[in-house]
């Protein structure tokens, strides 16, 4: 039974099921995530606890310990031949992802060379998990995964395109042009809800959420470690149309004899202006020149996603609002002199 939809079932598939006596001598005890032996301290200290000690996990097909080693050779010790267990039925590999998460949560602590040798393994199992996942089930910070997963995908190959993540929700690694969808649509539309802009463009609620803090601010709405080199949609995606030609900024500026302006860096130093950040009259501004002002990317965006029927009329409306801004430029000119 996979695993992918369902990341929170230790619990559930261990502890609901009826614990049974098994024969010592038929248990394999390989595969363990310790990368070392068990520690003979802590099977001694087990031993004195007696019959005391809670069932082990056994996976029911090929009969390996999933949790409980030490208490099997504590058993053993004991002069016992049989122990209590609770058998779990699973994929072999989901198996070990129960085992290194028995092993994080409770009993003799793994090691961080035991974690980072089990995160890899899950990693090499479970491609499509998400860092936060394999992070979660092997005790580690997510930055620790990424870099054991760059590690592996270098010696294994490539990852894959998509990652589930804690929640069971398939989510796309690359998702550069689908930023720059939502960004789109949130200049259009700032009104539009957070659920409606994640199904239109397959992004979580709070990756789109992200998208409008980043444009609200000026920034882009793709981070910086995803952007290419040229800061392109990613042309590897299913779902992202053809590009469309860019215009180089300054070219286009030079027939209208003004000088190419930083977008980002203008509207962040007038976010700083107190005149306009602490009054309700330049706030409003501010948000007016957030929401409606726009750059090479956006444009580019608009010219891939709206359908080709509603080209002349979508033409028609740029070309009344460049007229407006035109108009805005013109007086503010003269207000300058």
């Amino acid at each position: 039974m996979s695993l992918a939809n369902e990341l929170t079932y230790s619990d559930v598939r261990t502890e609901s099921q009826p614990p049974t006596l098994v024969r010592i001598d038929s248990l394999v005890l390989s595969g363990s995530p310790r990368l070392a032996a068990e520690n003979p301290d802590h099977v001694r200290v087990l031993a004195e606890a007696g019959d005391c000690l809670p069932p082990i996990t056994v996976h029911r097909s090929t009969l390996r310990v999933v949790d409980g080693v030490h208490r099997v050779r504590a058993a053993r010790l004991n002069g016992r031949t049989e122990i209590a267990a609770r058998l779990v039925d699973c994929d072999p590999a989901d198996a070990f992802v129960l085992s290194v998460e028995a092993n994080v949560t409770h009993g003799l602590p793994l090691s961080r060379a035991d974690r980072a040798a089990a995160a890899a393994r899950i990693i090499l199992s479970h491609p499509q998990w998400s860092d936060r996942t394999v992070a979660a089930t092997a005790g580690l910070s997510d930055k620790t995964v990424s870099r054991i997963r760059a590690q592996s995908a270098a010696a294994n190959g490539a990852p894959t395109g998509v990652r589930v993540g804690r929640d069971g929700r398939v989510r796309p690694l690359d998702s550069t042009w689908r930023r720059r969808h939502a960004a789109a649509i949130l200049r259009e539309r700032p009104d539009a809800g957070l659920r409606e802009v994640a199904r239109a463009t397959g992004l979580s609620p709070t990756t789109v959420r992200d998208v409008r803090r980043r444009i609200d601010l000026g920034e882009s709405p793709v981070p910086l470690r995803y952007r290419t080199q040229d800061d392109e949609p990613a042309q590897h995606s299913p779902l992202a149309p053809a590009p469309v030609p860019r215009r180089p900024a300054a070219s286009a500026q030079a027939g209208r004899g003004s000088s190419v302006v930083d977008r980002q860096r203008l509207l962040a130093k007038l976010g700083d202006d107190p005149s306009l950040r602490h009054t309700e009259a330049g706030r409003r501004a501010l948000r007016w020149l957030h929401h409606h002002s726009v750059d090479g990317d956006s444009i580019e965006v608009l010219g891939q996603v709206l359908p080709c029927h509603w080209a002349p009329d979508v033409a028609d409306l740029a070309r009344s609002c460049a007229a407006a801004w035109n108009e805005l430029a013109e007086q503010l000119r003269q207000r300058a002199q």
